[in-house]
């Protein structure tokens, strides 16, 4: 007598399990590493808002304190904290041309995986501002803003 067998062996079906398993294991750590990349995006976004407001107000300064204010250790300083992130900017002026000033701007933060975006300056783990860890007179970070100001 000839059956027509309408069901799955048990064998057929944990080869789709371990299939159905690979794949859902791929696609959650896809989904948590876009949702981390979208963070950084948004972060980086509201870095680079925070160093443009920075670098109007520096604009907007008179041209000839902006070396004594912004340079180094003059007020406001050359450091600043940010607002709507866990993080600090460092401001750097090039006044070697006396009609015009080249104004850098790095930010650094710290993300709500304690990740470290930018420079961690001292390799405490903590965000703070005051070291070069690679000897190149500056900070590195993903977000730097560059501007060239000439006397008015």
């Amino acid at each position: 007598m000839n059956k027509d067998n309408d069901g799955f062996t048990l064998v057929e079906l944990l080869i789709v399990a371990g299939i159905m398993s690979v794949v859902l294991t791929g696609m959650i750590k896809l989904f948590i590493y876009t949702n981390i990349q979208a963070e950084l995006a948004g972060n980086k976004t509201m870095a680079v808002n925070e160093a443009q407001m920075k670098l109007e107000e520096i604009r907007n300064h008179t041209y000839a304190q902006i070396v004594a204010d912004y340079g180094s250790g003059g007020t406001p300083g050359n450091t600043f904290n940010l607002n709507q992130l866990n993080g600090m900017g460092v401001i750097y002026v090039d006044s070697t041309n006396t009609e015009l000033l080249e104004v850098d701007i790095k930010v650094c933060w710290q993300d709500k995986y304690n990740r470290i975006i930018g420079e961690d300056l001292d390799l405490d783990g903590v965000l703070d501002v005051g070291e070069d860890n690679n000897s190149n007179g500056q900070i590195d970070s993903i977000v730097s803003l560059s501007s060239m100001i000439t006397r008015r």
